[in-house]
């Protein structure tokens, strides 16, 4: 017999009505770890990360990070908040067609702004420091070479990438039949690293000296197996800083963690950055963070994770005074400046072997990975629920992982209950969920909005109406489509 669902879904949907309302409402949030950066299009904004973090009284958001070359004038502009000097010079050589070669193992951040300088001005500002040469070979193209020690050390080759988020020198590697591989043929591809494994779906992750070998290395596999599939892996952006705001605060929780007698528990996995130690009142809801990529990203108030988990924690105490779920959180991020699909499907396929069955992506790429969808397809063939952000471009364009079938697409509804002006719509999305929420961290008050806080109430929805881990969980995802629902549904 089935357990029935514990919580009024009324309920649910007029606390989360109180809790999209904030006192001024900030602009529309930017799209977040998109993978194709393209400012002049509004569609598809850039590769950005979960950046919903944005100020609630009118101030201006963020500029998108961007460097971008007038090859008329050969002037540059860059608004660049905290790149490896490796990713600088990939974009440089995308848009300006120069040969780049960089020291092997040097290592810079770069954190700069500036707006119609010559190049004499802008590469010291664009190289962290480091020293280059720029030279025009006897072909007439420009050859940058940038070392800490001597310009002949420059030997490592940089490609170009204009910001689509693949990682050109790694590949994932694993059979459509799911036949295991041989790791040791892999490895004796030229140049190839093993460097990760997915017990889950049998997927190896391999790392190439260059972008040429790895691209070799597919083409060697392609020609030796028709039953191999291969992709490059891809960036997941970091979030952007949040930015505080005054006059803002957040309304009390009454949730009260409690432990069901027979002491099981439902638990929602949180794949995203670490969340900083939350006050009292949420962190009594919180497992320790899981660590699948180590380190914590610097930077000041709330972590993306951190609102996410306080998001969630809202949901689950939007109908309800006392709930039993609780919220283990995976960082996937570390301290550097970007995930990838390979660490964001390790966090799903750990999240479904520690027992998580609801499981909260607050992330996403305009780019398909068919690696994370046949891991998310596994986990919720096993009974989970993944609960995904339709993205914030205000766009139709499919957004993954939200517009994969297996999972439940959520997009951001505003006061009215109408769509957000930046939320994204079309066939994949399944509902619409209030989009803001404000966090109080050290004192200082920041509102956030966004898809991937609509996916966090959702998350914490499931979690409330199923506290019994017994409640099979397609019951629930059909009550929050029906409850919050939207003019269309996903397509064949």
């Amino acid at each position: 017999m089935r357990a029935p669902l514990l919580i009024p879904i009324a309920l649910l949907a007029a606390g989360l009505s109180m809790l999209g309302e904030v006192p001024t409402a900030p602009p529309a949030p930017k799209a977040f770890a998109q993978a194709s950066a393209n400012p002049a299009n509004p569609a598809n904004p850039g590769s950005q990360g979960p950046k919903d973090a944005r100020p609630a009284n009118g101030k201006t958001a963020p500029e998108r990070p961007s460097l971008r070359w007038n090859s008329a004038t050969d002037r540059y502009e860059a608004s660049i908040p905290g790149w490896t000097v490796q990713r600088v010079l990939s974009r440089l050589r995308a848009k300006t067609g120069w040969r780049v070669w960089i020291e092997d193992g040097v290592q810079a951040q770069v954190r700069t702004r500036f707006r119609n300088l010559p190049a004499r001005e802008a590469l010291p500002r664009l190289l962290g420091g480091l020293n280059y040469s720029l030279t025009t070979g006897g072909d007439g193209l420009r050859e940058l070479k940038v070392f800490a020690t001597q310009a002949r050390s420059s030997t490592r080759e940089v490609l170009a990438d204009a910001g689509d988020g693949t990682i050109g020198d790694e590949l994932i590697v694993r059979s459509k039949s799911g036949a295991p591989l041989d790791p040791a043929r892999l490895a004796a591809l030229k140049g190839a690293s093993l460097v990760g494994t997915n017990g889950l779906t049998g997927a190896y992750r391999l790392r190439f000296a260059s972008d040429e070998q790895a691209e070799q290395a597919r083409q060697t596999l392609a020609s030796e197996s028709g039953d191999l599939e291969v992709e490059n892996n891809q960036r997941f952006e970091a979030p952007e800083d949040p930015v505080p705001v005054n006059g803002v605060g957040a309304p009390p929780l009454r949730l009260s963690a409690t432990v069901r007698p027979d002491g099981t528990r439902r638990v929602i996995a949180l794949i995203d950055t670490a969340p900083q130690g939350l006050s009292p009142e949420f962190q009594s809801f919180l497992l320790p963070t899981v660590d699948l990529v180590p380190g914590v990203r610097p930077g000041t108030g709330p972590s993306h994770g951190t609102s996410m988990a306080e998001a969630m924690v809202r949901g689950l105490g939007a109908g309800a005074s006392e709930t039993s779920t609780r919220i283990q959180p995976y960082n996937v991020y570390g301290a550097g400046e970007s995930a990838s699909t390979w660490d964001v499907a390790a966090g799903v396929a750990r999240a479904a072997q520690d027992g998580a069955t609801i499981i909260n992506l607050s992330l996403g790429s305009p780019q398909d990975s068919s690696h994370l969808r046949a891991v998310i397809r596994q986990v919720t063939d096993q009974g989970a629920l993944v609960v995904a952000a339709a993205g914030n471009s205000g766009s139709t364009e499919a957004f993954f992982p939200a517009a994969y079938d297996e999972a439940l697409a959520v997009t951001a509804a505003g006061r009215s209950g109408q769509l957000a002006p930046y939320a994204n719509r079309g066939s994949f999305v399944d509902l619409a969920v209030p989009g803001s929420t404000v966090v109080e961290t050290e004192g200082r008050s920041w509102v956030v909005q966004g898809t991937s806080v609509s996916a966090a109430y959702a998350s914490g929805m499931a979690g409330a109406l199923a506290q019994n881990p017994q409640t099979p969980l397609g019951p629930v995802r059909n009550q929050l489509i029906q409850s919050f629902p939207i003019q269309s549904g996903k397509g064949p």
